[in-house]
């Protein structure tokens, strides 16, 4: 049945639960393709950490996966997941809580549109509802093989401050489907400008502020 590459733009959060005491959350989102005893199937793409959001945040980070197995898919063997942390320093992140959608819903509901845009309830780990997680996702032209994915071309979100509507603008006219091509006009590859990365790595944030001892 082949392959479809999925690209999303994980846009904004309202509402999440507040894990930290005194200091503001500084949450990112960790994004992957999983089966149904959830072992990942795909790379793990790490979003910007809001910094200045605390429960109510916007990243605007673009991710593709390339091999989303249709056959598979169909059974309801695979999930998208998002799962939502909050950045420490020194601590271990803690858990917000996590949006599950199985990938047959996404390609059920995505249709004949350019880009769907879809709000999630976001679950945390005592199982109540307690936010929700909005994002953009599209479907590329169905594959015969598999193709590799590429997690070094993932790219920086979009400021802040943009509008929804240069957001979709870029998400809709800046990839040629089915290729590993980058989202957006004017985003560049990571290999050849690291300053436009949109996912950063773990090590330490030379603008993060020190960690209070309560957090």
């Amino acid at each position: 049945m082949g392959y479809r590459p999925l690209e999303l733009v994980i846009q904004s959060a309202q509402g999440l639960k507040y894990v930290n005491h005194f200091k503001k959350m500084k949450p990112y989102a960790l994004v992957f393709i999983c089966d149904n005893n959830n072992n990942l199937i795909s790379y793990e793409a790490k979003t910007v950490v809001d910094k200045d959001g605390g429960s109510n945040l916007i990243w605007n980070s673009h991710v593709k996966f390339n091999n989303i197995d249709i056959a598979k898919a169909q059974q309801n063997r695979h999930a998208l997941v998002v799962k939502l942390k909050s950045h420490h320093r020194v601590r271990s992140d803690k858990d917000i809580g996590e949006v599950r959608v199985l990938i047959t819903e996404l390609l059920e509901g995505f249709g004949e549109d350019a880009e769907k845009h879809v709000s999630k309830s976001v679950v945390t780990s005592d199982g109540t509802v307690e936010g929700t997680l909005a994002f953009l996702y599209k479907f590329g032209r169905i594959s015969e093989h598999p193709i590799a994915d590429q997690p070094s071309q993932v790219q920086q979100g979009l400021p802040n401050n943009n509008v929804a509507s240069e957001l979709a603008g870029s998400f809709a006219s800046g990839v040629t489907e089915g290729s590993g091509s980058v989202l957006g006009e004017g985003l560049v590859n990571q290999g050849t400008t690291t300053s436009t990365s949109m996912f950063v790595s773990d090590q330490a944030d030379p603008y993060e502020d020190d960690e209070d001892e309560y957090s």
